[in-house]
């Protein structure tokens, strides 16, 4: 059964959590996978994202009527294919807002799309209140809450529905990583032969979680 094709939000209500690190994760794994994502960053103008993907990111003022237009015009008027955006946490409300006035979920659903929501719960009991506001205004077909052990969450455990978590990296592989000439889809795909064995085994360990975590949204769109 062919999944659909997917719209990812990856967002959070605080800064500096990992979430860009997410993103890139995500589309790299899209990529291993032979999907072709093209990917939205409202990073404006740092566009971290975008430095890992040239070729396929859209670096996007979100503050303009422009940036807004440009990225759900895109998304809505292109479907048939992946889109990953990358939500800063300062954009964060004015990205629902947006959203919302659009119908978005409305719109994305006629047009094939399934709506994604990955949302790093931050350390703070209000990230989980958050989190509730924005499914609430997204209405997306899932949200993912995700933990980062790396700095600590607020997400209890037993959470009913997939959970994505990113296992603590060794700070000297967090360095390789942020690297934009180091690929993890080639590592994923076990092309990257020069990182020191306890190297491996620490970023093994980091993308094995999430990629499972992945798998389980592909087997949630497939009923299974």
């Amino acid at each position: 059964m062919a999944l659909p094709p997917t719209l990812f939000i990856v967002c959070s209500d605080h800064p500096h959590n990992g979430k860009t690190l997410l993103a890139r994760v995500l589309v790299d794994y899209l990529l291993a996978e032979e999907h072709d994502p093209f990917c939205f960053d409202l990073a404006f103008p740092e566009g971290a994202l975008r430095g890992y993907f040239p070729g396929r990111t859209a670096l996007v003022d979100f503050t303009t009527p422009e940036g807004r237009e440009k990225v759900f015009g895109t998304l809505l008027a292109r479907a048939g294919r992946d889109y990953v955006i990358d939500v800063p946490a300062q954009h964060l409300a004015e990205f629902c807002e947006a959203a919302e006035a659009i119908s978005l979920a409305e719109k994305a659903q006629g047009r094939g799309f399934r709506i994604v929501v990955l949302y790093i719960v931050d350390r703070e009991e209000k990230s989980l209140r958050t989190a509730m506001a924005v499914d609430e205004i997204l209405q997306p077909d899932i949200l993912v809450p995700v933990a980062n052990r790396m700095i600590g969450s607020a997400l209890p455990d037993g959470v009913p529905g997939p959970v994505l978590r990113m296992e603590p990296l060794d700070p000297e592989v967090q360095a390789i990583v942020a690297n934009r000439r180091f690929s993890l889809r080639l590592f994923m795909l076990g092309e990257e032969a020069e990182l020191a064995p306890r190297h491996k085994v620490s970023l093994n360990r980091f993308l094995l979680g999430l990629m499972k975590g992945f798998r389980s949204l592909e087997a949630t769109a497939q009923g299974v």
